[in-house]
This record gives structure tokens, sequence and C-alpha cells, in this order.
């Protein structure tokens, strides 16, 4: 029975959470006027935000990957 409680709580953060981070990804799009994306994983499930509305935002992982690499030699 704790189990199952310990689970509902977890649950119940998680959304709390994941709720305040997509209306501050939100906002940082809407109000600062860049383009953004979220990605949260958990248990296997994707859970996705965008800020704009195109094909191809957000880039495909290997995408994200090579900006990722192209800005940390920048740095």
């Amino acid at each position: 029975m704790a189990i199952n409680k310990k689970s509902k709580r977890r649950s119940v953060n998680f959304g709390r959470r994941k709720k305040t981070i997509v209306k501050k990804v939100y906002e940082l799009g809407e109000y600062d006027g860049v383009d953004v994306a979220l990605i949260i994983r958990r248990n296997g499930r994707l859970f996705t935000y965008r800020s704009v509305d195109y094909e191809s935002w957000p880039p495909s992982w290997k995408e994200i990957v090579r900006l990722c690499r192209t800005i940390a030699l920048i740095y």
C-alpha cells in the first residue's frame, strides 16, 4: 500500500512539474520571441511542446546533436 501511495504521489508531482515547465517554455517563446522545443521522456513516453508549428521544428536528434557539438566547439 505504501508503494502505491508513493507511486501516486510521484505521478502527481510529475504532472505538476510538467505543467509548470511547459508554462515557462511557452512564456519564453511568447514573450522573448524565440523558437523553443521541449522534449520530456519518462518511462518510455515522450511529451513534447514546440513554440512554432513548422514541419521541420524541432529538428531531428541528429541535427540537435550536431548543433550541440558545434556550439561546444565555439565555447
